[in-house]
């Protein structure tokens, strides 16, 4: 009996999480297998940052935006790949949790971000930042260069160096033009990574659960991933002027051709065919603008609804509601907290943008240099302040609908993972560019003022203007101070608490 009595499989301790041992044999096999049940295999998010869960992974932004979700995780399991992996795997390489545990610290930290965000202000704030801003320390950014290159030479400037006296102008904590010695930094030097990671580390000692911000390990490892490859690694590449003549002929296009620019058309001779070509191309003038003329008509009505105020409950119907609504009725009041409106102007939300142009064409101050230009801008500011009611309106509307979308988030969170990580080098951090020689970089800039001579209307299509729109970027170092600035500015909108009251 013995001998024929069936053979029993060895104990089996209980699971931890289940409580019973048939559960803890059939837990491996559905670990395994409930990822492909609709047939996708998992991706490397999953599989590096949730290898124990069949569950998706935790919505970072709202659950319908699918496409944004992805691409932040697809971001942050390449990052944590690249700097983390790498050395963790040496020192525990049977570890699975050690990433899923960075994962959740950093939902906490993009959460928090997205609350404050699509808060009750946190949409003004970011309008302000754009609106207000960003044209206010681009406008500061060209007042100070061309300050600091016209004190060359005199009692102020004795070094004789332009970032020096700039950066006696605008003085920055994390930035330094100099050594203990006296000599100048290289650009891969100028940037302080201690001042970024104080920062970094404020934020987010401000996004992170209690229990969470006591481990110093897991903050210090996101904040390095932060600091290092992402802000140390990419800006000083970012604020060489050859990068920037780059990016604005990207946006720009290239200029024509010599061969490919229309010649100078001749007098036709005066005959039937040419009348008959001018009565058709008259008749399709008048044709194409009433069209438009109806399409603006329809679409009024529309904008009309989409800007109205709150406490309007009907919707308008009509083109004269509609023109009323847009051009006579205030704008809603902005519901943004105490302390939070020294940003965003209460009306003329268009005045600093205006202000920045005028400035960077050397307008404001020197409006002699070029008077067909100043008149032209004296008739825009004055268009602009009839039409303020109606951009104040307007303004904010196109960048909630336009750009601070999921698409255009998604586009830049994508862009960055291509430059980071390309797909050629198989999502692994690639080999530094190549920087174009010095006959490549002035040929860049060659072809960028050609393009802007294209670009500018007449009376700025001319050599001087193009020498005033890219003189002020042609340092690096001065370019570090802005970027600096900006990444200052996005910080105390978001995070209030870090700045340093004036009290």
């Amino acid at each position: 009996m013995e001998a024929n009595a069936p053979v029993t499989s060895p104990r089996i301790p209980q699971s931890i999480r289940s409580g019973t041992s048939s559960s803890f044999k059939v837990a491996p096999p559905v670990d395994r297998t409930q990822k492909q049940v609709n047939g996708t295999p998992p991706t490397l998010a999953q599989r590096l940052l949730s290898p124990s869960s069949a569950n998706p992974l935790f919505p970072l932004t709202t659950p319908d935006h699918v496409i944004l979700n992805d691409q932040i995780y697809k971001f942050l399991a390449l990052a944590l790949r690249a700097f983390v992996l790498t050395w963790w795997s040496k020192l525990s390489p049977k570890d699975k949790e050690f990433l899923p545990q960075i994962t959740k610290v950093v939902q906490h930290v993009v959460k928090e971000v997205c609350t404050r965000v699509d808060g009750s202000d946190g949409e003004d704030k970011l309008i302000g930042v754009v609106l207000a801003g960003l044209p206010a320390l681009v406008q500061q950014h060209y007042t100070d260069f061309r300050a600091a290159k016209a004190k060359i030479g005199t009692s102020y400037g004795s070094s004789g160096d332009v970032v020096r006296v700039f950066h006696r102008l605008q003085p920055h904590v994390a930035v330094r033009v100099e050594d203990e010695q006296g000599a100048s930094v290289p650009i891969e030097g100028v940037l302080d990574p201690v001042y970024l990671g104080a920062a970094m580390d404020v934020v987010l000692k401000a996004c992170l659960l209690p229990e969470e911000s006591g481990s110093d390990m897991e903050r210090h490892i996101v904040r390095e991933i932060i600091v290092g490859p992402v802000l140390c690694g990419a800006l000083p590449k970012v604020v060489q002027p050859w990068f920037i003549h780059k990016v604005m002929l990207d946006l720009l296009g290239s200029p024509k051709k010599l061969d490919e620019r229309p010649p100078g058309s001749k007098p036709s001779p005066f005959t039937f065919h040419s009348i008959t070509v001018i009565f058709l191309t008259a008749v399709q003038a008048i044709s194409t603008f009433f069209l438009k003329v109806i399409h603006l008509s329809q679409s009024t009505i529309i904008l009309a609804n989409d800007l109205r105020s709150p406490e309007r409950d009907l919707p308008i119907t009509t083109r004269t509601e509609a023109l009323k609504e847009l051009f006579f009725s205030p704008p809603p009041r902005r519901r943004i907290e105490s302390g939070g409106d020294q940003l965003l102007p209460r009306r003329g939300l268009a005045n600093p943008s205006i202000s920045m142009v005028k400035e960077i064409l050397d307008l404001r101050c020197n409006p002699g240099s070029n008077p067909v230009a100043a008149a032209a801008f004296n008739s825009v500011e004055l268009v602009t302040g009839l039409l303020e009611p109606f951009l104040d309106r307007y303004l904010p509307y196109v960048l909630r609908t336009k750009v601070f979308t999921p698409r255009t988030l998604s586009s830049i969170v994508v862009a960055a993972t291509n430059n980071l990580f390309p797909e050629s080098n198989n999502g692994y951090p690639g080999p530094p560019p190549e920087i174009p020689s010095l006959v490549e970089q002035a040929m860049l800039r060659e072809k960028l003022e050609m393009r802007l001579k294209e670009v500018l209307p007449y009376p700025l299509s001319n050599q001087a203007t193009t020498s005033l729109i890219l003189d002020p970027l042609s340092s690096p170092e001065c370019n570090m101070h802005l970027i600096v600035l900006i990444i200052d500015l996005v910080l105390v909108t978001l995070f209030p608490e870090i700045a340093v009251s004036n009290s």
